[in-house]
């Protein structure tokens, strides 16, 4: 069980990563994890997450529910009126977990969550970058796919290197290299099917509204 302290705002983590690395695995983890917290998972394309159909005891409108209190919920074309919409449910959600578009710049997300509507209701706890390790120095040839992994990277403040079952040490340690090489003061986390201790992922409070003004990128070739 995790302890969520004695804050009243509800935390936000916003999971970030480029299009298969990931993030949806991880979202059925924590969904159907043994976390004993009623979490809002907040998705793009409410198909995606496969949950298992016996943990699903209703559906209505763009929200599913489960059995374990957690509910999954398709964003609606505006952020701050989809999160408002959650967090005044009968059950208000104890922690929200938002996946952002797997080609989604993460700064314009994370300032929706320090609007002044929701400051006092929701606070911005952590904002986690899944890699895929195996694909991380795909498409040479199109440099801007890069440079927006290596946002998506930059504005987070833990990186699960997903997938190291799928490379050598040597390799891995390329991924590593070029990350730290362009980018300061990050914390790796390495993962297989994105297996990572729901202790460190949710209500651990490493946000630093700072890092959304943050410009460390080494813009020099990988």
């Amino acid at each position: 069980m995790i302890e969520l302290g004695s804050m009243s705002a509800i935390p936000v983590t916003i999971l970030t990563g480029f299009l298969g690395s990931g993030k949806t695995t991880l979202l059925n983890r924590i969904l159907t994890g043994n976390h004993g917290l009623r979490v809002a998972v907040l998705v793009n394309d409410f198909g995606s997450v496969n949950v298992d159909a016996k943990l699903v005891v209703g559906v209505e409108d763009d929200v599913m529910s489960l059995a374990n209190g957690c509910v999954c919920c398709q964003i609606r074309d505006d952020l701050i009126e989809t999160v408002e919409e959650v967090i005044n449910r009968p059950e208000s959600p104890e922690y929200i977990l938002l996946e952002a578009s797997g080609v989604a710049d993460p700064a314009g997300i994370a300032v929706t969550f320090v609007d002044p509507r929701l400051r006092d209701r929701i606070r911005l706890d952590s904002i986690i970058s899944v890699v895929d390790v195996e694909q991380f120095y795909s498409n040479p040839e199109y440099p801007a796919l890069m440079e927006l992994k290596m946002r998506q990277i930059g504005f987070s403040d833990m990186v699960i290197l997903n997938k190291v079952d799928l490379v050598d040490a040597a390799e891995l340690q390329k991924v590593r290299a070029g990350i730290e090489k362009r980018l300061l003061r990050i914390r790796f986390v390495e993962a297989v099917n994105c297996a990572v201790p729901l202790e460190i992922l949710l209500s651990v409070g490493r946000f630093d509204p700072s890092q959304l003004e943050r410009d460390e990128i080494d813009h020099t070739d990988l």
